[in-house]
């Protein structure tokens, strides 16, 4: 545990949650939830190169959504976010190669990192 002192996050948005989580990608097989790094949410590999994040909870909106590639390796390898639909609690993940979905190797270094910054509150400013 760290010793270093924690604030509470202030934001102008009222009702903010942060939503954060780590993900290893498997290859062409299933994602292993037990060791994913993060609350509140689960990941499922459903095609190639794609992943669809489900958060446990309902949020009435989206604010901000950032996704990263941890990859052991160089490369023209990146992921972005497809349909993003908060009501139905589900965010897409796509994998990239060279301009075309791909699967990421199992590998202890290759990692999906995301953050959500949700609303909680229906005020909307």
């Amino acid at each position: 545990m760290s010793t270093n002192i924690f604030f509470d996050a202030q934001a102008l948005n009222p009702g903010v949650k942060i939503v954060a989580g780590t993900f290893k990608p498997n290859g062409t097989g299933a994602i292993d939830n037990t060791v994913n790094s993060g609350a509140g949410w689960t990941v499922a590999r459903t095609a190639v190169g794609k992943f669809i994040v489900t958060l446990d909870s309902v949020y009435p909106g989206l604010l901000s959504a950032q996704v990263s590639l941890q990859h052991n390796g160089a490369g023209d390898k990146k992921v972005h976010w497809g349909a993003i639909d908060i009501a139905a609690k589900t965010l897409e993940i796509f994998s990239i190669t060279t301009a075309s979905a791909a699967d990421l190797a199992a590998h202890a270094q290759n990692h999906v990192h995301f953050v959500l910054f949700l609303r909680n509150t229906s005020q909307t400013k």
